[in-house]
Order: structure tokens, then C-alpha cells, then sequence
């Protein structure tokens, strides 16, 4: 092999640079050296600091014309390495790049059909800052901006990342654990109504590909119906395609409080595009220009402005990998759920908001060929403490988000930690099978998840007693009652409670059978010298747990509680006087309910089913 030293070339085409700025050497291998029947032609190489004489990872090499027109690349691996196959034989340069300094240039190369060149490059050493580009300058759009103008800076580190991670995609690098998520919100889109999560284990080319560029320009990035609708984010290949960026311009923005010390390259439509558009931001730091994120909204929908209230957009955050590669971590698309209606009054449809729909995805790990290289965002948390009535932590106390599959459970000390969420407000609730089985739903904690990377406020459950169980279930009752019967004057005159469970003898709970509970009251008539003794009663059924619960017992009284037999009940076609008989009992007890505390338990353990008889 003969080594060729040639003369470097750190800048642009046309324009050489000084030689301690890009040095380079040049080395062909003779074409006798190819096996036989080979037709590609390789170039392969090394890029190195100049001042470490160390290797360079991440920095996209590619093989250009004179016109700056990219034919292949690759990304450098940590050693600095690159290996590039060529379209065809030819007469080339390369172009290294890495985000937050210059691009490096080659000199012109030849390279003949199935030759391997060898081309090492030092790289430049020419930071590129972004802290210095005033937002507030030239605000106008532009289409493909020139050289020059801090907008095409900002775009040029922009692109470098976008560049960076469809070479990433396009070669399946990695191999994903991932999270799915579908929401549905309330109108605000703040409020999770419910929330599902499915999780893909398996190995997957990319975590998240768009529509062909091509047909997102010629048909939108919408498709409206009213049998459902169709939305179509961006990618890294969609924003770097011709297509896109023939149609659309650009220019820089901030935003203090969306995305403090960023500085945005924004783009949007040209104008006269009237299919379903977006538009949006890219969003780098301008510290090490690296790129953080998209965000972006649909325009051109056609809605009405009630509709267009739920800002259908969506968010795609980029991650740069420890070896130079980038992958898309997190998206997310918000649409509107909208109902048609027609008007009562003239006839006439129309479509009105009923909320927000939210699909989106997050990368869990990312691994490489034998390790996970990447961890991604746990999400946000909510912490807390679930009490039993003694302020002592209930244990396995099951805490779980209302309308989702979101689950946690209380340790020893009751403590729990949801995880893995999204921004939103939801409702926190907790279980416990003692209060499952009096049937009882706590009152949930509406907690906010902020954007930011903040833990909200610590959710202290405190479950009730069994009393304030009871109690509360019974007056929910008695409002029931009031609102089907609206006498005036109409109110609970027996305050106690009498609950307990029916168990066989192997502890499994009777569901579904009748509980009489009786007791003897005594009444003076007018024109009666004596003193009439009354029977009254109540019919209570237990639930799935075989727990009943009576409401409205008197106090201070003994109280015969009998459980009836299977299917001893008004609905059999039994009789009252059939349903008061000892004919009805399966196993019966005294209760006295205390007017102090107007609670007794009773609990009851009976043999098997003696039939109906």
C-alpha cells in the first residue's frame, strides 16, 4: 500500500483553509487487491483531534460533490472510524460534520469501480455558538435561507442531529423496549378521563416512523373524516426531505416559558398551501446547539373555531446516544374527539369538542449488541402514604389512577410510588379489601403532573372506620331515596347501622342472599285502651363480598336478623307472610344496635345450601 500525503482543506469547496485546520491522507488500495466479481467502491478512514491525536465518535462523514449535494455517509464510530461505500466510481470530497463545530473538508479524490480509498481527516477545532444570535432580528420566513444568516446556523446544528438519527434509523442500530400510551382528556386537555398503556418487548427497527415525506406534501398531514380521522407527525427523514423544505420556511423564535434559554428555529407553510399543514418549532440549546425537541400543531383543518380549540399538534423529543447516534425517546400526537349534532331549532349540522385524544410512545431501553445503552425518562411520579384509621401505613393497599390500568401498591409502611406519567391532572384513588367489602369507593385526590420535571405534592390517604364506612354508604342511600321520593318532611327517624358478612364454612362469601332483620314496636290507637304491639322489618341483600348492610335499625332494641335460604326472596314470588316464617331461616341471631354508637356487627357462618325447600 503507498501512503500519498496530500495538502488539507478546512473549509467549503473553493475555499482552503490553513493547514494545521484539516490535515489529511490519502491512501489507495491497488484494485488487484479486491476479490474477484467486487463492484463496490469503499472509502474508509479515521477522524481525529488534531491537538489529542485521539479518534472522534458521532461526527456524520459523508461523501459529497462539488455542489454540496450528499450521496452517502456514516456516522464515526467512538475509535473515530468510518467506512462509506461510494453510489459509483467517481471524482468526490468529504465532509465531516459534528454538532457545535465547523464542518471539516477533504480534497478531491477519484476512486475507480471496486476500489477501497483510505482517508483520514483532522478535524476542525472550531467551536460554533449559538449564544450569540439575537431572536429578535430578521423575523421573516424563509425558504432554504443562504449563508450567512443566523438562521441557517441554526438550521445547519438542527440538521447535523435530524442527520444523525435517520442514519441511526435507517440501520436499525437498536433494539427497543417500549411503552405505548393512549389518552383520552377532557375538553382542556388536561383532565385524564382514561389512559391505556401496552408495552413491546420486542426488537423494532425504529421506535417511531413517519408517513413518506412525498405523500404528506401531496395529501397532508391530516385525513378528516367523520368516520374517524387520521394524523401524521414528523420525522427526522419528513424534515430533512426536499419536499418539506421546498414548502415550508423558516425563522428563529424564544420562548421564555415554554422552553426557558432554547432558542427555536420555527417553520411553517409557505403560503397557499391549503392542505392540512403543520407548523412548529425545533428547540436547541444554544450552549452545545444540540436539539432537544419538536413541537409542532396542525393548520389548515378546516374545523370550526370551537373545535380548533384542543391545539391538535403533538411533541417528538430527540436523545443523543453516548456514541454519537440519536434516536427519537418520546412523541406524542394530541387530535380532537369531536361529535356531529344537528340543530333542533333550523336543521342544520355541526360538530362540537368533547375532548382530546393523546397517542403517543416512549423508549423504556434501548440495547445494543449486548448491553442496554440507554435508560429513557421514568416520567413523572406521585408519591404517598395510605393510613389505616389508626395513622398507621395500611399495607398492600392497592392506589391506582381512576379511568386507567395505572396500578401501585403500599408497602409495609404503606408508602407508594406511581410512576412512568405524562403531564395531566388525574384521579388518585386507593382499595383495600376491607373496605372492598362493604362495596365502599373512597372519594379520589385530583392531582396535577406538571411538564416540568417536578414531583408534585406527597397524596396522604387516610381510610375510614368501619363506622364512617357504613355511615356514609347509608346517608348516600338515604339521598337516593329522598331524590326518587321528595316528600316534604321526609327523613331517617332510626339511626343505626347493622352490617356483617355471611360466610360458609369454608369462608367463601354467600352473595345474593336476603338478610330479614326484625324488631318489635309498640303503638296506642285512638278508641284502643290497650297497648298494640307491631312487627315491622327490613329486606336487605349482600353483595359480591357476602357482606349486608341495614340502614335505619332502631337503637337500643334487640333486633332478630335471620338469613334467609337461596332464593327466599321478594323476587321469588314469596310472600311477606312466607318471607316472616321460620320456614325462611338458614341461620338466624340477636342484635342490639347502642344509640351511643349506632353500629353493630353481626357475622354469620352457615352450612350448605339446605335448598328452598
Amino acid at each position: 500500500m503507498v501512503r500519498i500525503p496530500l495538502f488539507p482543506a478546512a473549509g467549503r469547496p473553493g475555499k482552503p483553509g490553513p493547514a494545521a485546520a484539516g490535515s489529511m491522507l490519502l491512501a489507495v488500495l491497488a484494485a488487484g487487491i479486491v476479490s474477484d466479481g467486487a463492484t463496490a467502491q469503499v472509502v474508509q478512514g479515521r477522524l481525529v483531534d488534531p491537538r489529542e491525536r485521539v479518534g472522534i465518535g458521532g461526527a456524520m462523514v459523508s461523501i459529497v460533490l462539488d455542489d454540496d449535494r450528499r450521496l452517502a455517509g456514516a456516522l464515526t464510530r467512538g475509535s473515530g472510524l468510518f467506512e462509506i461505500t461510494a453510489p459509483s466510481a467517481g471524482r468526490y470530497r468529504l465532509k465531516a460534520e459534528r454538532i457545535g463545530y465547523a464542518a471539516t473538508w477533504s480534497e478531491h479524490f477519484e476512486i475507480a469501480a471496486g476500489d477501497t480509498l483510505t482517508v483520514n481527516l483532522a478535524a476542525r477545532i472550531e467551536a460554533i455558538s449559538l449564544d450569540a444570535i439575537e431572536v429578535e432580528g430578521d423575523g421573516r420566513c424563509r425558504v432554504r435561507p443562504e449563508e450567512g444568516l443566523a438562521v441557517t446556523r441554526v438550521w445547519d446544528e438542527a440538521r447535523k442531529a435530524l442527520d444523525a438519527a435517520l442514519w441511526t434509523q435507517e440501520r436499525g442500530l437498536y433494539q427497543y423496549e417500549m411503552m405505548g400510551v393512549s389518552r383520552e382528556l377532557d375538553e382542556d386537555g388536561r383532565r385524564v378521563i382514561s389512559e391505556d398503556r401496552t408495552f413491546q418487548r420486542g426488537y423494532s427497527r425504529s421506535p417511531y416512523v413517519s408517513r413518506a415525506a412525498e405523500l404528506l406534501i401531496e395529501e397532508g398531514f391530516a385525513r378528516l373524516s367523520t368516520r374517524g380521522s387520521t394524523y401524521w407527525a414528523p420525522d427526522a427523514a419528513v424534515l430533512l426531505s426536499d419536499p418539506f423544505l421546498d414548502t415550508h420556511c423558516f425563522r428563529l423564535r424564544s420562548d421564555a416559558r415554554e422552553a426557558p434559554g432554547l432558542i427555536g428555529l420555527a417553520f411553517e407553510p409557505v403560503p397557499g398551501r391549503r392542505l392540512p399543514e403543520i407548523e412548529g418549532t425545533l428547540w436547541l440549546d444554544p450552549a452545545d446547539s444540540q436539539l432537544k425537541w419538536l413541537d409542532f400543531r396542525y393548520v389548515n383543518l378546516g374545523l370550526p373555531e370551537a373545535v380548533s380549540s384542543a391545539a391538535a399538534g403533538g411533541k417528538v423529543e430527540f436523545r443523543a446516544m453516548p456514541n454519537g447516534t440519536w434516536i427519537v425517546d418520546s412523541w406524542r400526537i394530541r387530535m380532537p374527539r369531536v361529535e356531529a349534532f344537528v340543530n333542533p331549532l333550523n336543521g342544520t349540522r355541526g360538530m362540537h369538542l368533547v375532548g382530546v385524544a393523546e397517542q403517543g410512545g416512549d423508549v423504556l431501553r434501548a440495547h445494543g449488541n449486548e448491553e442496554a445503552v440507554f435508560t429513557g425518562d421514568p416520567g413523572r411520579q406521585i408519591p404517598g402514604v395510605v393510613f389505616d384509621s389508626l395513622q398507621q401505613g395500611l399495607a398492600g393497599a392497592r392506589v391506582f389512577l381512576e379511568g386507567t390500568n395505572v396500578v401501585a401498591f403500599a408497602g409495609q409502611d404503606g408508602r407508594f410510588e406511581i410512576s412512568g406519567l405524562r403531564p395531566g391532572t388525574y384521579a388518585v384513588n386507593f382499595s383495600h379489601p376491607y373496605l372492598e367489602r362493604y362495596g365502599f369507593r373512597p372519594r379520589p385526590f385530583d392531582i396535577d403532573v406538571p411538564e416540568e420535571a417536578r414531583t408534585p405534592a406527597q397524596v396522604n390517604f387516610a381510610a375510614p372506620t368501619v363506622w364512617r364506612i357504613v355511615d356514609r354508604l347509608c346517608r348516600e342511600e338515604e339521598r337516593a331515596e329522598e331524590a326518587a321520593d321528595p316528600a316534604p318532611g321526609r327523613t331517617a327517624d332510626r339511626p343505626g347501622i347493622l352490617t356483617g358478612e355471611v360466610l360458609d364454612d369454608r369462608g367463601n362469601p354467600q352473595r345474593g342472599v336476603a338478610v330479614r332483620i326484625l324488631s318489635r314496636d309498640y303503638a296506642i290507637w285512638r278508641g284502643v285502651p290497650a297497648v298494640q304491639e307491631l312487627q315491622t322489618g327490613l329486606l336487605v341483600t349482600t353483595n359480591d363480598q357476602g357482606v349486608y348492610r341495614a340502614c335505619g335499625v332502631p337503637v337500643d332494641t334487640d333486633l332478630a336478623v335471620a338469613v334467609l335460604k337461596p332464593g327466599w326472596d321478594l323476587e321469588s314470588g314469596r310472600t311477606e307472610d312466607d318471607l316472616v316464617s321460620d320456614r325462611a331461616i338458614w341461620r338466624n341471631g340477636i342484635a342490639r344496635v347502642p344509640s351511643a354508637r349506632p353500629l353493630a356487627v353481626l357475622d354469620f357462618r352457615v352450612e350448605p345450601d339446605p335448598g328452598s325447600r
